[in-house]
């Protein structure tokens, strides 16, 4: 009678002790969640609310960091990167913006680290009469290194010739980075430059029409940390139109 009752009671005791094992191991990853891009890596529930919002099994809630683009709209949009995006350098940004956000037909825009640190910078120029109040296309491409980084923010700065506070305004969109140690550029690359990749891809040489649509996206590292195309209006109505 002794022998069963001595397998019975090892039996429980493993299976007690890998429960102990299994909890403990999975509340320390939850404990080490700060963020939401944390809890949304770590594959728990997002709401599809605006601004999104992650819950851990902890009852710990994250909202996703959107800067300030609410309240802004009306004056600048960024068209690429967009808000929580990958970004390496070099880095294009695209947009448009009010004219009276341009002094010159420019404006300052900036890659900062999380700290504030200005990474690198750039001048916003305006693709068409800036002398208005109707939206002016624009677009720079900012050289930067983000260091060990991995979180940071792009600031688009209203240029202010007076220098006076009360004509101050930014648009601030945060970002993510790649430390430095590991980036390589997203590039096209395949026979027809249809294929967005960090490496050298080699691709059958078929042509196909919309191959020349990929001239009009935006090859760079996507909010997966992959490279992808990033697809503007003008793709789009490319691919439509095939």
């Amino acid at each position: 009678m002794k022998k069963p009752f001595i397998i019975l009671a090892s039996i429980v005791l493993l299976l007690v002790l890998f429960f102990v094992i299994f909890y403990f191991k999975d509340n320390s990853a939850v404990v080490k969640i700060n963020n939401f891009q944390d809890c949304v890596d770590n594959g728990f529930p997002v709401m599809e609310s605006y601004p999104r919002q992650c819950r851990t099994p902890d009852g710990r809630n994250f909202v996703e960091e959107i800067g300030n683009v609410n309240g802004k709209e009306d004056l600048i949009v960024v068209a690429t990167p967009t808000q929580n995006t990958v970004v390496t350098s070099p880095l294009t940004v695209k947009g448009e913006a009010r004219g009276f956000w341009f002094f010159e037909a420019s404006f300052p825009v900036h890659v900062k680290n999380e700290k504030g640190e200005i990474l690198g910078t750039g001048i916003a120029q305006a693709e068409g009469e800036w002398m208005t109040e109707n939206f002016v296309p624009f677009t720079t491409t900012i050289n930067f290194n983000s260091g060990a980084a991995t979180n940071g923010v792009l600031v688009l700065e209203k240029d202010n010739p007076s220098g006076l506070p009360e004509h101050d305004d930014k648009l601030e969109i945060p970002v993510r980075f790649i430390p430095s140690v590991a980036q390589k550029e997203c590039k096209p690359t395949g026979c027809s430059g249809q294929v967005c990749s960090d490496e050298d891809i080699i691709t059958t040489c078929e042509f196909r029409p919309e191959y020349a649509c990929y001239r009009e996206a935006v090859c760079e590292r996507q909010m997966t940390g992959e490279c992808g195309w990033t697809e503007t209006a003008i793709f789009k109505s490319c691919m439509a139109n095939i």
